[in-house]
């Protein structure tokens, strides 16, 4: 039988863990939209363009709260803290005791900026409040989208600043047509943009740290020697590190495999020391996530976190249904 649900004591008061959920943290953005919305039954803020909907994070910058269960109203930094390997299992909290994974749901109603983000050694150069950030994207939706993914075979930092100075550098990057169920990299160092008409979950390591290359002409601020100093500029491989089967990426922060649950149980095979999230992708609910007194519902567009101690956790749905499994390291 698997376990659904383990307790310690926390002084003289149990605590149970079992399948949680978070608020979502909405974010506002330009190039946002209302997708969200229309395609998950999201109840989003009026007359805002929601870009960005943070639906595990633990930053300065926004931190989840559980919204089921027991433990509805605590911080993932809380969690964190309280719960230690029973939550991560073998996996590390960040240097600052905060959770190690950052996982959010991106609207292009418009195109992103430009952009870059600092590899290690590019954050030690850099310092300061500067962190490396890995990051990959699974198309949910695709209005005739596109996405610009690394630089052009031969281009050298050199060139890619003349671009940037004449307004050139999107000649200088990949442009990639994109379909609902593609998925992309995008190791730190990558130059990139999320093009318009494209909706994606995106994991990534927890970090906000962003150099624009382009805005487009919306008067953003740009950082251009900062995105010259991480930008890669050698060619990269368009297949992702580990992807076999069902495995998408797997990379020394996290492994994403894309799963299917047709219609019976299907059990999330992770061990006593993985933490794992489930982001479901399609399928149409309920979707039952654990069992008895510890289950929970969800969606499409919905995200789970299972602490490492549950051990071996069913999924079940009435109909097929996909979902990306995201594990920290062992």
């Amino acid at each position: 039988m698997p376990r659904l649900s383990t307790f310690f004591h926390k002084g003289e008061t149990a605590m149970e863990l079992y399948p949680l959920k978070f608020e979502p943290i909405y974010k506002e953005k330009i190039w946002g939209g209302r997708s969200l919305e229309t395609l998950f039954g999201r109840a989003l803020p009026a007359g805002v363009k929601i870009g960005e909907s943070w639906e595990l994070a633990d930053l300065i910058e926004g931190v989840s709260c559980v919204s089921n269960g027991p433990l509805a109203g605590m911080s993932l930094t809380q969690l964190t803290a309280d719960y230690g390997e029973k939550l991560l299992g073998s996996a590390k909290p960040t240097d600052d005791g905060r959770f190690p994974l950052l996982l959010k749901l991106l609207d292009a109603n418009d195109i992103l900026s430009m952009q870059v983000h600092p590899d290690a050694d590019a954050v030690a150069a850099i310092g300061g409040d500067s962190a490396l950030k890995t990051e990959c994207w699974y198309a949910l939706d695709s209005r005739d989208g596109y996405i610009y993914k690394g630089v052009m075979p031969g281009v050298t930092a050199e060139q890619f600043r003349s671009g940037i100075e004449s307004g050139s550098e999107a000649d200088l990057v990949r442009r990639i047509d994109v379909s609902a169920g593609d998925f992309h990299f995008l190791p730190a160092g990558t130059v990139h943009a999320l093009g318009a008409g494209v909706l994606v979950a995106e994991v990534q390591t927890p970090s906000d740290t962003t150099y624009r290359v382009s805005d487009w002409g919306r008067g953003r601020e740009i950082h251009v020697e900062r995105s010259i100093q991480c930008i890669h500029y050698e060619e990269a491989s368009d297949t992702p590190p580990g992807a076999s089967g069902d495995t998408l990426l797997v990379t020394e922060f996290f492994t994403v495999e894309k799963l299917t649950c047709s219609g019976d149980d299907c059990p999330i095979l992770a061990s006593d020391s993985q933490c794992t999230a489930l982001m479901f992708v399609s399928g149409s609910g309920p979707i039952s996530i654990g069992g008895g007194p510890t289950s929970v519902d969800a969606s499409p567009g919905d995200t789970v976190l299972l602490p490492a101690a549950l051990g071996e956790v069913t999924v079940s749905a009435g109909v097929d249904c996909e979902f990306l499994r995201i594990t920290l390291p062992e």
